[in-house]
C-alpha cells in the first residue's frame, strides 16, 4: 500500500467509514479518475477497504472501511499532525 494520494483517500473512509466512488470523487477534487480507481483498487487488495455492489440496475458500488484499516488512524492522523507542524514552521 503507497503511493501519492493513498493517505487522502484513507482519510475520508477514516472520516466517512463508507463512501460511494461519487462522493469520494467529490471529497477529493484534486484526484483523477484513474488515480482514485487505482488506489481503490489497491486499498481494497490490501484489506483496507471492502466493495460491496448491490444488485439492480444501475449497479450501486459502496466501500467500506475494514477493522484493518480503521488500525490505521494513529498512522494517518500522527501524519497530519506532522505535516500541520510542518506548516505552522514555515509559516
Amino acid at each position: 500500500m503507497g503511493g501519492r494520494w493513498t493517505p487522502l483517500v484513507v482519510r475520508e473512509f477514516l472520516r466517512r467509514g463508507q463512501a460511494t466512488y461519487s462522493e469520494l470523487s467529490a471529497a477529493l477534487p484534486a484526484l483523477s479518475d484513474k488515480v482514485l480507481s487505482d488506489r481503490l483498487a489497491q486499498l481494497t487488495s490490501a484489506g483496507v477497504i471492502e466493495r460491496h455492489r448491490t444488485p439492480g440496475w444501475p449497479p450501486r458500488v459502496r466501500y467500506i472501511l475494514t477493522s484493518q484499516g480503521r488500525a490505521l488512524e494513529p498512522v494517518v492522523r500522527s501524519m497530519w499532525e506532522w505535516g500541520a507542524a510542518r506548516r505552522d514552521a514555515l509559516g
